[in-house]
């Protein structure tokens, strides 16, 4: 049950965390939030049955200080970019943070200039833009505002994805 993670929504149903299956399930049994979602699955105690659910609502609003925008990082934008080269697809080797217009070029550290690249793409485009180089992005660098870590996506059962979509996104635009 540990590993079971259940998505954890504001009182206004958008999407705040992940947690595990276990404290979903107290946090729902002290009343601080509601089952929203379930996919059958049943935990047993002692002495009660329980619907394990994939999705809660917190009872009382959490306020969080910019809300909607995931912080800027490398870890987020390799999260972001699926840990996948954005010119040739890799993901395996060593990946690189790459600056799109580079920034000896006036290019700045942003959700939009900055993908994944392994180091053989990054080398070959060097100082370069991509259109000088003739590459071509996979996706378009965009700013998330929620983030699925994979190995939560990757792990969790197919019921589980299915009931989380309704509240966010677990598609990458495309360019």
């Amino acid at each position: 049950m540990e590993h079971l993670r259940v998505l954890i929504l504001n009182s206004t149903y958008e999407p705040l965390q992940f947690c595990n299956a276990r404290r979903a399930i107290v946090m729902v049994l002290k009343g601080k939030a509601e089952q929203i979602e379930c996919d059958g699955k049943v935990f047993h105690s002692p002495t009660i049955s329980f619907r394990l659910p994939t999705v809660i609502r917190l009872v009382n609003f959490i306020n969080i200080p910019y809300r909607g925008v995931v912080s800027f990082s490398k870890k987020n934008v390799f999260r972001r970019d699926n840990h996948t080269c954005q010119y040739c697809g890799k993901n395996h080797g060593e990946l690189t943070i790459d600056h799109i217009i580079p920034k000896s070029r006036g290019g700045d550290t942003s959700w939009e200039n900055v993908v994944v690249a392994c180091q053989e793409c990054n080398l070959r485009k060097g100082n370069k833009t991509p259109n000088e180089v003739g590459v071509r992005l996979m996706r378009k660098p965009y700013i998330p505002h929620f983030m699925i870590h994979n190995s939560v996506y990757n792990s969790a059962p197919k019921s589980f994805v299915e009931s989380w979509s309704k509240y966010v996104s677990l598609k990458l635009p495309m360019v």
